[in-house]
């Protein structure tokens, strides 16, 4: 009777601290710093076409083999990164969905690690404007690690909008990103 008790009891716990309903990432908000290298553009109007994904689709990483961390709404990462930079646009007066001028995106890789000293998010993306110039971006943020997988991949999952942020920021500050806006 005790070994069952004891089995069905481990069982239980293992199910308990292995399983979780998964982790949303926050919401997008706008940078500040991102809008005003932005509005150094002042004559800028420019529109955003579909980002895809190499990964076609993806929208959740796992943490830890027991959490998953995804989007908000469930959106591809390609998408969140679409609508961040569209939300950066806009806040800056740059955005125009009329314009001749469009910039598309990739999202060639995305990687989120939770280890222990070593948490990061990573993501490679390459920006294509409609002026047929191109440019490749990798991104690596650092976030706060965890021995505990709860609170590891509660980082994980906050630490992806400014992670976010950290990509359109280098994207804006790239040498070559001038070079996509010329007509």
């Amino acid at each position: 009777m005790k070994k069952s008790l004891l089995l069905s009891s481990s069982i239980v716990l293992a199910a308990f601290l292995f399983t979780g309903c998964g982790i949303k990432t926050n919401e997008y908000n706008v940078s500040a710093d991102n809008v005003q290298t932005l509005r150094n553009y002042q004559d800028l109007k420019l529109d955003v076409s579909t980002f895809t994904a190499t990964n076609k689709g993806e929208s959740s990483v796992m943490c830890r083999l027991a959490e998953t961390v995804s989007t908000p709404k469930g959106e591809p990462f390609s998408q969140y990164i679409e609508e961040a930079l569209v939300s950066e646009l806009k806040m800056a007066g740059v955005y125009d969905k009329n314009s001749d001028l469009k910039i598309s995106g990739n999202l060639n890789k995305i990687y989120g690690s939770t280890m222990f000293g070593n948490a990061y998010w990573e993501l490679d993306v390459t920006i294509t404007s409609s002026n047929g110039k191109s440019l490749s971006v990798n991104t690596k943020r650092d976030y706060p690690s965890s021995y505990l997988a709860s609170t590891a991949c509660n980082n994980m999952g906050t630490s992806f909008a400014p992670s976010i942020k950290q990509l359109i920021n280098d994207i804006l500050n790239h040498k070559d990103f001038a070079l996509l806006l010329k007509k």
